[in-house]
């Protein structure tokens, strides 16, 4: 069980999500997905009033124009890592 709650900004979202993904170039955004449903609500003294429940049902990493607000630059923040190739070296003794 968690000890401390954890408190996350849509940018840092957007962060984790871009290194999760591994993705390294573009620009990106976040959409939510929302379910709503009608329902009663019961006021204080027993009124029924006509309400509605909304829910997050999910969210969607979706490319963006360049500096377009909200957005993220992959490069920025899960810059590709270099990849180094270490050549073969010859054996002591050997010339």
């Amino acid at each position: 069980m968690a000890t401390k709650e954890r408190s996350f900004s849509i940018r840092d979202l957007i962060t984790a999500l871009l290194r999760d993904q591994n993705i390294h170039t573009g620009s990106w955004g976040l959409t939510m997905h929302f379910t709503a449903n009608g329902t009663s609500v019961t006021q204080a003294g027993g009124a029924k009033l006509p309400g509605l429940a909304v829910a997050v049902s999910g969210i969607t990493l979706v490319p963006t124009a360049e500096g377009e607000d909200g957005s993220i630059d992959a490069s920025l923040v899960n810059p590709a890592k270099e990849i180094r190739v270490r050549l073969p070296t010859k054996p002591k003794g050997l010339h």
